[in-house]
C-alpha cells in the first residue's frame, strides 16, 4: 500500500463544508472524494454495474452512495453492494491530508 496525492489541495477541503464531491485521477485510477463530517472518503468513480460515474449523477444518503444510472447502492465505508442491480462491490480507499493535499492510499 502506498499513499498518492489526489491533486486536491486543502483549499478544496472548503468544498467539504459545502458537501461538494471532487473527482480526481490518482495513479491512473478514477476516484471521487466525498466529504463526510469534516473528513474525506474516497471510492472508485464508477458503478460496478454499468460503469456510470458517481461524480456525475451519484447521490449520498448517509453512508450509502446511490448510482444515478440504475439505482445501485453501495456502502462507502466498505464498497459492499446494498441494492442491485449491481452484483459486485466498488473499491474504497483510505484518505489523509498531508502538507495541505488530500492523499489516497492505493494498493
Amino acid at each position: 500500500m502506498a499513499w498518492h496525492p489526489a491533486s486536491v489541495s486543502t483549499a478544496a477541503t472548503g468544498a467539504s463544508a459545502a458537501g461538494a464531491w471532487v473527482p480526481a485521477a490518482v495513479a491512473g485510477r478514477a476516484i471521487v472524494l466525498i466529504p463526510i463530517n469534516g473528513a474525506w472518503v474516497a471510492i472508485e468513480d464508477r458503478c460496478s454495474h454499468a460503469g456510470c460515474a458517481f461524480s456525475e449523477d451519484g447521490e449520498l444518503d448517509g453512508t450509502t452512495v446511490i448510482c444515478g444510472c440504475h439505482g445501485s447502492e453501495f456502502d462507502i465505508r466498505t464498497g459492499k453492494v446494498l441494492r442491485s442491480p449491481a452484483e459486485h462491490p466498488i473499491a474504497t480507499f483510505a484518505t489523509r491530508v498531508a502538507d495541505g493535499v488530500v492523499e489516497v492510499e492505493l494498493p
